[in-house]
């Protein structure tokens, strides 16, 4: 069991390893646990500093294949996403993952671990310490990642988590 210190809104923050571009060693990104999300997004930021140039984003981009996102209290906005080689949060790894890169417009613009991730462990916010403590479910199969053309209330029920 991992224990991460909640900041003094609440909020965790989680570092996944994630694979850089042409690099055999994961690479720690941080990125906020979002109880409300329903997908795992990436911010065009941490790509680039993990090597995954614009031409590459190009040609790996899903642009006809997109996904449909909302933040809270704002309309739904269409999000490409990309497969990732490789991951790891907290001993599990997440094989050629889909990542979604937020609209740059979007005022929550950074990385956050949605549902299709969390789903995968066991966790308590303990507002009482201050920690959140996290596991992975032992179970080595993933539980779910969306499916192509599945929409974000499709999977996540509205995205109500924790």
């Amino acid at each position: 069991m991992e224990s991460v210190r909640l900041s003094s809104e609440g909020i965790a923050h989680v570092e996944m390893h994630v694979k850089p571009f042409n690099q055999l060693a994961l690479r720690p990104i941080s990125f906020k646990l979002d109880t409300g999300a329903g997908i795992t997004t990436i911010s065009k930021e941490a790509l680039s500093s993990l090597g995954y140039s614009d031409d590459w984003l190009r040609e790996n981009i899903k642009l006809h294949e997109t996904r449909t996102l909302s933040s809270a209290g704002r309309d739904f906005e269409a999000a490409h996403y990309v497969r990732i080689p490789a991951a790891n949060l907290l001993g599990k790894d997440f094989i050629e993952w889909t990542f979604y890169i937020r609209p740059e417009s979007d005022r929550d613009y950074r990385n956050l671990l949605g549902a299709d991730i969390f789903s995968n462990f066991d966790f308590t916010f303990r507002y009482s310490t201050g920690f959140l403590e996290i596991e992975p479910i032992t179970n080595s199969a993933v539980k779910f990642q969306m499916l192509d053309g599945q929409r974000i209330e499709e999977v996540a029920g509205g995205g109500n988590y924790g």
